[in-house]
């Protein structure tokens, strides 16, 4: 009358047996669940792993751990750093203030150093200028009077070192934030390397040299600045450090290029490796909308080096929140511990001596889990990659005779089956692509754009979940749909996993031979499936145990991938606010999402098909990608928070003079000049702030004055003119004043005329120069070449300069050749310039209306405010 619990289930399976031959292989659906939870497992252990940092050294460990990087000097060294506020290049905070405690640090690190080491500590004062060739809006960058503070650390006895290594940072900060992140974090670290390097009782064979550079926020100037100083000639390699984050580990992500070795000192001396290839080729294909100084030092003075920043969830970068008590000593500790492990070695490197024979080629790197890195050269890697794509598909074919010695079939039939499963998961993949990526457009149409900003698990269900569903429905719909009586259930799921290696093969080989670097992130991917396989192939794929190895075969690319993600996203999400607004931010993210979820779910997404009750686990991810859309839409899915993910706004209260040819003033106004950072600007500011009532977009504007007579910051934010609002203000005050003055001119030849001017006014200013329609710029003082011109206007080439100074207030005098047509009269307007000054240091005041305004913003908006001034004149 009563049957067990077991027999009950033997007669359930019996049952089904009947209606489904292939039920004795399929197993339970919570096997699914499983799976995923030992996944998401993975995936926070990791994350423990990823954010662990080492214990931070404080002075009472000092006697107890020599030579060591003492974490606790360093942040009070920060204290002070940040103690007078925004380091403003120009400013007396950061000309006077930060180069005196510089100066005097230093002057105590030499006081309290080891005889063996000597010691030359200057602050350099520099003029110069360098151009930026971007194609749309080149800049020419002018300084003048910027100052460097400089320490070279060189043997006692012995002659002078023929070789120098260098390690730089900046010192300066933008408007209106402490920069205790960027850089000060990089700065104390410099200082606490220098004072444990004078504690050394040997010498090193190379000179080490210590940049402090005061001017890297507006254009890069300072790092320029010392290419030009005296010791730039023996510098034979660099350590440029940089920060767009308060806290975390510092990556490396530039190396080199071609200077192979660097990578290998990198990976015997650095405690805690956290690099990537992949990272360095992001960068530099734009993707990171920012400049570090080792674009200078490499392209512009012609060294290697290596790259580091803080990068992770830089949200607070740039802001009024990067402050003292966002930078952990734990942070500091790991940055120093690493650097200061790496100098040591390069200072000793006997590459410096001859490093041009040292020259080859570029290397693929990355780190495991932060645990040791890997490194070859490119040209290793092409055959690596080439040899992993041969065996892994020798290794397909041949699995095929198992296969079909196991199911009794012919070859033939099993490869049939393969080819028929691999259209298939093409079809699941390019349509989980899709579906994400139509999700992203969709979100962002429908104002639900950068939802995932503060809460980022929305990306798991946005555009994560779209994919998964997709790659679990097309596996699944064939096995129920296609009935194949003689190939088995686990072979048709098997072939699908390696329909799936194969689509990872074609894509590590497509990359390779594009020569990308990047593909070393399918190398992975394919070597472990390949391993996965080889034991399968000796148990000859052996029911249900092969999934056993295959699931333990996916754990180290799981957690490489999982570790990936997190470097991936905690960059990536922080930049989303800052970029172009008129992008679509979900775009990269659902990109990325995709990028991170092929590599981890497809090869496991196919094992749904063979589960019992397969649409439950379709209907969890349905339901969870639900749930996401919803959540998207309510307060919790509204992307800023105060203080710690803040949006942007960048406010300039204009001063706007217009002059005729004759030198009449033809009209002055003033506004409120509101530059969109965001797809929320200004709509966020809209029903807050009650002035926006008068706010407009700058219209035809821009088709009557040069670059809409705006005074940018830089010439870039021109690109974002048609999302531009604006609305009108009275007069700021403004000091010191702007003063253009023309030299006079004189004729160069007969269809040439030289204009001579003396430019005077705040630290950051700049200059457009826009010959008229059928004139041309023929040369100038700046450079020896015209550059290109910018996006032009009104048929106009329009050339741009940007000026700064740093203590040197004096007047700037520079020069323009311009040449006219056969016929013209060099008495005949010839060109426009308009001068522009940027009040954006601390001592620069806001009107009662432009304070107002200003805090008329949400609490969760940091916004820089300053006046600005612009003058046109025709010539």
């Amino acid at each position: 009358m009563f049957k067990s619990y077991r027999d009950r289930l033997r007669l359930k399976a019996d049952r089904a047996a009947e209606l489904d031959g292939s039920y004795g292989q399929t197993i339970s659906v919570m096997w699914s669940f499983a799976i995923t939870a030992g996944v998401i497992g993975l995936y926070f252990l990791v994350y423990l792993n990823w954010s662990s940092l080492p214990t931070a050294l404080t002075t009472s460990d000092q006697a107890g751990n020599p030579g060591r990087f003492i974490a606790q000097v360093a942040k009070e060294n920060l204290v002070t750093l940040t103690s007078n506020g925004p380091r403003v290049a120009g400013g007396d905070v950061n000309e006077v203030f930060t180069v005196n405690f510089l100066r005097s640090t230093i002057e105590k690190i030499i006081a309290g150093a080891n005889p063996a080491h000597k010691f030359e500590l200057e602050v350099q004062q520099q003029d110069g200028n360098m151009f930026f060739g971007y194609e749309l809006y080149p800049m020419t960058s002018v300084y003048q009077g910027v100052q460097n503070v400089v320490v070279k650390l060189t043997p006692a006895a012995g002659p002078e070192p023929e070789n120098y290594l260098m390690i730089g940072t900046h010192f300066d900060s933008v408007a209106q934030s402490p920069g205790a992140g960027d850089a000060g974090t990089m700065v104390v670290v410099m200082l606490e390397i220098l004072r444990q390097l004078s504690l050394d009782s040997t010498a090193y064979q190379h000179g080490v040299v210590f940049v402090f550079n005061g001017f890297e926020e507006n254009a890069l100037q300072g790092a320029h600045a010392f290419t030009q100083h005296r010791w730039w000639e023996r510098i034979r390699t660099f350590i440029n450090l940089d920060s767009s984050s308060s806290g975390s580990r510092e990556v490396m992500f530039q190396a080199g290029p071609y200077y192979s070795f660097l990578m290998e000192y990198y990976r015997d001396h650095v405690s805690y490796p956290f690099c990537t290839a992949a990272a360095e080729e992001l960068f530099q294909e734009g993707l990171v909308p920012s400049r570090t100084d080792y674009q200078v030092y490499n392209e512009e003075g012609g060294r290697p080096g290596m790259d580091f920043a803080h990068s992770t969830w830089g949200y607070l970068y740039h802001t009024q929140y990067d402050a003292l008590d966002t930078v952990p000593m734990e942070t500091l500790q790991h940055t120093g511990d690493n650097i200061l492990g790496l100098v040591r070695a390069l200072a000793n490197a006997p590459e410096l001596a001859n490093i041009e024979e040292h020259k080859g080629s570029k290397a693929i790197f990355f780190d495991f889990l932060n645990w040791f890195l890997i490194y070859y050269p490119d040209w290793a890697g092409i055959i690596i990659n080439a040899v992993m794509a041969a065996i892994g598909i020798a290794l397909l074919f041949g699995s095929f005779f198992i296969m079909a010695s196991n199911d009794e079939v012919s070859y033939g039939r099993i490869v049939g089956q393969f080819f028929i499963n691999l259209g298939v998961q093409l079809i699941s993949v390019a349509l989980g692509i899709g579906f994400s990526l139509v999700m992203a457009v969709i979100m962002n149409a429908a104002g639900g754009a950068l939802s995932w900003f503060t809460e980022v698990w929305l990306i798991f269900g946005l555009y994560m979940c779209p994919f998964i569903m997709c790659t679990v429905l097309g596996p699944l719909l064939l096995i129920r749909l296609y009935k194949v009586e003689d190939v088995l259930l686990q072979t048709r799921i098997m072939l699908f996993l390696m329909a799936q290696q194969m689509i990872f093969i074609a894509i590590l080989v497509a990359m390779t031979g594009l020569e990308i670097r990047s593909a070393f992130m399918f190398t992975i991917v394919v070597v472990f499936f390949n391993a996965s396989t080889i034991v399968n192939m000796i148990i000859r794929f052996k029911q249900f145990h092969w999934i056993y190895v295959h699931l333990i075969g996916q754990i180290i690319p799981i957690a490489y991938y999982s570790s990936t993600s997190l470097t991936l996203f905690s960059t990536f999400i922080p930049l989303q606010n800052r970029g172009n607004a008129e992008a679509n931010p979900d775009m990269l993210i659902a990109l990325f999402a995709v990028e991170i979820v092929l590599m981890i779910a497809t090869f496991l997404t196919p094992l749904v098909a063979m589960m019992r009750k397969p649409f439950v686990y379709f209907g969890f991810v349905l339901a969870f990608w639900v749930i996401s859309i919803i959540v998207s839409v309510t307060p919790v899915g509204f992307p800023y928070r105060a203080e710690t993910s803040p949006q942007r706004y960048y406010v300039f209260h204009l001063d706007r003079n217009f002059y005729e040819f004759g030198g009449e003033l033809r009209k002055s106004d003033s506004h409120f000049y509101i530059h969109p950072f965001d797809v929320y600007s200004p709509d966020t500011i809209v029903d807050t702030v009650p002035e926006m009532e008068r706010a407009t977009l700058l219209g035809d504007e821009c088709d009557r004055e040069l670059y809409c007579g705006i005074p940018y910051y830089q010439n870039t934010y021109h690109a974002r003119r048609n999302i531009a609002w604006w609305l009108p203000a009275n007069k700021p005050a403004l000091d010191p004043p702007v003063i253009l003055e023309f030299l006079g001119k004189e004729s160069v030849d007969v269809n040439a005329t030289r204009y001579a001017f003396s430019m005077q006014g705040p630290s950051h200013m700049s200059f457009y120069v826009s010959p008229l329609a059928g004139f041309r710029m023929l040369a100038w003082s700046f450079s020896s070449d015209v550059p290109h011109s910018g996006v032009p206007w009104n048929g106009q080439d329009v050339h741009y300069v940007n000026f700064v100074h740093g203590n040197d207030y004096s007047p700037h005098e520079f020069w323009v050749v311009i040449g006219h047509p056969a016929g013209k009269s060099p008495t005949e307007p010839s060109l426009i310039l308009n001068v522009v000054g940027h009040y954006m240091n601390n001592g620069a005041t806001r009107t009662g209306e432009f304070q107002q305004f200003v805090d008329g913003f949400p609490d969760y908006a940091h916004v820089v405010a300053y006046p600005s001034y612009l003058e046109s004149r025709v010539f």
